[in-house]
């Protein structure tokens, strides 16, 4: 007797461990109801930016009621989004934006979304922490060069190139008196290159910032001065006596230019373009000349 109750116990219990082995299996079959989640992977609540709400988006596969929570590192829940609200069947996307129940930012840190289904009696953990990071990342200018461009295409100082290293990967905003003009790809450090072609000549102020993954921009750093010269002459006044000679430095980074002074006209290589003064008194125009791009300085020519 005590033999058939032993092999009814044994058989009993392979039953139970069969039926619990399908009940698993079936289980690993379902699809799970929540589907296709994207969750914003770090933002600043405080960058007054697109990036200062996360988005925590998925489809539910089934009608059911949810609640939505946001808990600390500590397991802890500091925000509920939603609490038993009915949702159908389909996409849905929430936001949070970086504030306990108390409408307070919370501290930088990681942060995990986590959904009730009411129906099911299931709780989800999303597969991505969301990362609260309000802090700007530093950025230091390691080279700016060279100070004097002339973007003329010709391959000699067309442009200013910035290198920079960050403390985490940025976009390296430059600015250029005051107005952003170029945001290079997210690294850690790079180079910023400003080739202005066709911009005037004259003084202009770069400066840099830095703009995080999360939204935070750094204060600029700068500015720094650079000045687009295509041809100068270093005199806006010359005096002379007539059929005197004179000396006058012309500032280019081509290798020849053309001049001209009254009737006369030729062209140098040299940086200190020397001429003979007109044997008559009076006022005359020289024209130094690159590329279609000009700089003017008065002789004046007079007697004693």
């Amino acid at each position: 007797m005590a033999r058939h109750l032993r092999t009814i116990i044994v058989l009993l219990l392979l039953a139970a461990t069969a039926a619990a082995f399908v009940v698993t299996e079936q289980l690993k079959l379902e699809p799970d109801p929540i589907a296709r989640p994207r969750i914003t992977p770090t933002f600043s609540p405080t960058c007054r930016c697109e990036t200062q709400t996360a988005r925590i988006a998925f489809r539910l596969r089934q009608a059911d009621r949810l609640t939505l929570t946001i808990h600390d590192e500590n397991g802890q829940v500091v925000r509920t989004l939603l609490r038993s609200s009915s949702f159908g069947r389909g996409n849905h996307t929430f936001g949070w934006d970086g504030r306990n129940e108390r409408g307070e930012v919370v501290p930088e840190g990681a942060y995990q979304p986590r959904i009730e289904l009411d129906k099911l009696d299931r709780a989800i953990e999303f597969p991505r922490e969301i990362r609260v990071d309000t802090t700007p990342a530093s950025v230091e200018i390691t080279r700016l060069r060279p100070r004097v461009i002339s973007p003329d295409g010709d391959g000699r100082a067309d442009a200013v190139t910035i290198r920079y290293r960050a403390s985490e990967p940025v976009n390296g905003l430059l600015f250029v008196n005051g107005r952003r003009e170029i945001k290079t790809a997210l690294r850690r450090s790079g180079s910023i290159v400003w080739s202005p072609e066709g911009r005037r000549r004259g003084p202009y102020r770069l400066s840099v910032a830095s703009l995080d993954e999360a939204g935070n921009r750094s204060r600029p750093t700068g500015p720094f001065d650079v000045r687009i010269r295509y041809v100068d002459i270093a005199a806006e006044l010359i005096r002379a006596r007539p059929r005197a000679g004179f000396s006058v430095r012309v500032s280019t980074d081509a290798r020849r230019y053309s001049w001209r002074l009254g009737r006369r006209s030729g062209s140098a290589r040299v940086r200190i373009l020397r001429l003979r003064a007109p044997a008559a008194p009076g006022r005359y125009a020289l024209v130094v000349e690159v590329s279609g791009r000009r700089d003017a300085a008065v002789v004046v020519v007079r007697r004693g």
